[in-house]
């Protein structure tokens, strides 16, 4: 299991709950009293550890050619921190705007593109060949289950 290091001694940080709700505190406590807010926890692993991204063939539905999709599933790699981020709903391409703002620029399928369904614009894949709007809706899951 990956472990984010407590910024103040050689421990590292856990998910407690404490009288007002879960925190992330320090192994080490009661010696070392060092916190973070959950985000904090999880942008520190992100920073260390990196985040998996995932790509899969789908067909388009506008010009009926193979394109490539992405996702990220930040809940399943978080999973490895604890728990916790295995019950949360999958996060992944389209909730985090900086991420997939930060991928379109590494992948030029992923783009920010005006949806007539939900009107509105949002970080979403795009068809390679007739840059028709996929979605940022998950396939899958389960990243296991890309082939």
């Amino acid at each position: 299991m990956k472990k984010v290091k407590c910024k103040q001694c050689d421990g590292y940080y856990v998910l407690k709950s404490g009288k007002f709700g879960k925190f992330v505190g320090c192994s080490n406590f009661p010696d070392c009293k060092s916190t973070l807010k959950i985000y904090e926890w999880a942008f520190e692993y992100i920073k260390e550890f990196g985040i998996n991204l995932y790509g899969w063939d789908r067909i388009c539905w506008n010009c009926g050619k193979t394109t490539k999709v992405y996702s990220y599933f930040l809940n399943y790699d978080l999973g490895e921190l604890d728990e916790y981020f295995s019950w949360l709903d999958p996060i992944g391409l389209g909730d985090i705007e900086i991420l997939d703002k930060f991928l379109s620029t590494k992948y030029s399928t992923i783009r920010k593109i005006f949806s007539k369904t939900v009107s509105m614009s949002y970080f979403a894949n795009t068809c390679e060949h007739c840059g028709a709007l996929q979605g940022r809706f998950f396939i899958v899951e389960d990243p296991h289950e890309i082939m």
